[in-house]
This record gives structure tokens, C-alpha cells and sequence, in this order.
């Protein structure tokens, strides 16, 4: 490794330590005012629905896009043709599947369905979604491929898409581990629901779920999944620039400008009240931890 990646990789991971300590100390500061802060910043309005709406998107469509990198260096690969085969099947199965729960995410109640209600769970408007980005996600990042020299790239890309799934199921166990009532719930009047510490249990989502009709998202406060699938995009831009030479040097300015998306997604939330700090702030620290490990580990490659 050069001298000039070596301050490169030190320059990320002083970033992402930089982003951990930010992060948890919002979660402290979160944990013991998180009432207070959510009642001044809760100023719903459509634009601030819209921005909302993005957050999740973006995560599925550029793991596909990887799948489609991944992809193309399989097929150049040394490999026998049948493992070639099978192994590029492997990868568009894949990216299927992420492809349309990336589709689903899109218009979910919590993003654009939270808007157009008729469009939550929409199959047809689901497929088509998946039918247009699959096949342009795929192609760029098979496209991003064949422009890459870095003979490094396939274990890189296996690693982020690694990094990428355990976000994903970090968050699902940690939404179906709390079952905190979101803060635009518990102002809505509902007797029984009123604001409650991301530590403290509430065990009765369930009789509000199935008797008062309650969308069980809304007990699904803690940690924010926007924040969590957000804050990938730090490390997400950064692999940009594993497919051009001339970008190697700027992995910190890509990673800043991922950071500014994700900022401007966990502060939507807040604005929603479909978050409290702790909830945003939660994610944003499990995300940055995990990129952290990443940099780390690829900086010892």
C-alpha cells in the first residue's frame, strides 16, 4: 500500500470515528430529552414528505447496482463456464429480490404510500417500478465494472454487499425487538399511547394493532430504518470511486456528500415525528459503525 492510501484510509477512519462519537453523544443527549426535542421540530408539511420518501430507495437500487458489477467481473472472471453460470444466476436472483422490496420501499407507507395512500402495497405500481430501475441499475454497475482496473474489485464488492445485508437485518432485529409508538402516534390522541423512552417496553401494541385498526409501523419507532438504510450511502459513494482511477484520492469528499443525503433524510424524519432523536441518531451510530469495521478491515487488504 502507497503512502498516499495510507493517509487516505487514516483520513476515513478518523471520519467514521468522528461520525460515532457525534452520533452517540445525540443519543445520549436524545435518551433523556427526546420529548422535548421532537415537540420543537415536529413541523410536518409536503415537501419535507417528499424528501422523506427518498431515504430507503437508494439503498436497494445501488445494491443492485453492485450486482450488476459484481456480475460483470464473474463473467470476465477465470472461472469455468458452468460456476460462471451458476454464479452470475446467483447474483441476478439476488438483485431481484432486493430490487423489488427496493420497488416496495418506494411507495410504502412510510414514504410516498404515506402521501398517496392508494399506491401503499400497490402490486402493479410495484412491478412496474422494479421493471424500470432492475435493468438500469444492473447495466450501470456492469457498465461501472468494465472501467475498473482495480483487481481487488470482487472481493470489495462481496464485502460492501455483505455490509450492506447485515444493515439490512440489523434494523429488522432491532424494529422487532421495540415496539416504541411513534411520536406523530403519541401525540394523536389514542388513550393508553402517550410518549415513551426507546428503553422502556410497551407491550401493548398489539391490542391497539387489531382492535383500533393502528398500522403496526407505527410501533415500529425504534431505530430509525431511514437512518440506518440512509447512512449507508456514506460508504455506498465512497465505493464509487473503486470504478475510476482518478477518483481514489476523494473517498472522504464522497463520503461527506453521502452524509449530507443521510442528514438531510434523518432531519425529514425528525420534522415528521415519525422519529425521536434517539431513534435517528440510534440508527445513524449502528450504520457508521458498521462502515467503520468495513474501512478498517479493507485498509489491512
Amino acid at each position: 500500500m502507497t503512502k498516499s492510501s495510507k493517509q487516505n484510509n487514516a483520513q476515513l477512519i478518523i471520519f467514521h470515528l468522528f461520525l460515532l462519537l457525534v452520533f452517540g453523544l445525540l443519543f445520549i443527549v436524545g435518551t433523556f430529552h427526546d420529548e422535548a426535542i421532537a415537540k420543537a421540530l415536529y413541523s410536518p408539511n409536503l415537501f419535507v414528505k417528499y424528501v422523506s420518501a427518498t431515504g430507503v430507495f437508494p439503498f436497494f437500487a445501488f445494491a443492485v447496482l453492485f450486482f450488476g458489477a459484481l456480475c460483470e467481473r464473474i463473467l470476465h472472471s477465470e472461472k469455468k463456464k458452468p460456476i460462471r453460470i451458476l454464479l452470475c444466476a446467483l447474483c441476478l436472483f439476488l438483485a431481484t429480490a432486493v430490487g423489488f422490496v427496493g420497488a416496495g420501499s418506494l411507495v410504502d407507507k412510510d414514504s410516498l404510500g404515506y402521501i398517496f395512500p392508494t399506491l401503499n402495497r400497490n402490486i402493479p405500481v410495484i412491478i412496474g417500478i422494479f421493471l424500470v430501475m432492475n435493468p438500469l441499475m444492473l447495466f450501470g454497475g456492469y457498465t461501472l465494472a468494465k472501467k475498473s482496473q482495480d483487481k481487488n474489485l470482487t472481493k470489495k464488492i462481496i464485502w460492501l454487499l455483505i455490509l450492506l445485508a447485515l444493515s439490512f437485518f440489523i434494523l429488522q432485529f432491532c424494529k422487532n425487538m421495540f415496539h416504541r409508538p411513534r411520536y406523530r402516534l403519541a401525540i394523536a390522541g389514542y388513550e393508553g399511547i402517550d410518549f415513551i423512552p426507546w428503553y422502556k417496553p410497551f407491550s401493548n401494541h398489539l391490542y391497539y394493532i387489531e382492535n383500533l385498526g393502528i398500522d403496526k409501523g407505527e410501533f415500529r419507532s425504534f431505530p430509525s430504518g431511514h437512518a440506518i438504510l440512509s447512512m449507508t450511502m456514506v460508504i455506498i459513494l465512497q465505493a464509487f470511486t473503486w470504478f475510476y482511477e482518478t477518483l481514489k484520492k476523494k473517498r472522504l469528499f464522497f463520503g461527506v456528500l453521502g452524509l449530507i443525503f443521510a442528514l438531510i433524510i434523518i432531519f425529514s424524519r425528525l420534522s415528521l415525528g415519525a422519529h425521536y432523536l434517539s431513534d435517528v441518531s440510534a440508527g445513524a451510530f449502528i450504520s457508521s459503525l458498521l462502515a467503520l469495521l468495513y474501512v478498517i478491515f479493507e485498509s489491512k487488504e
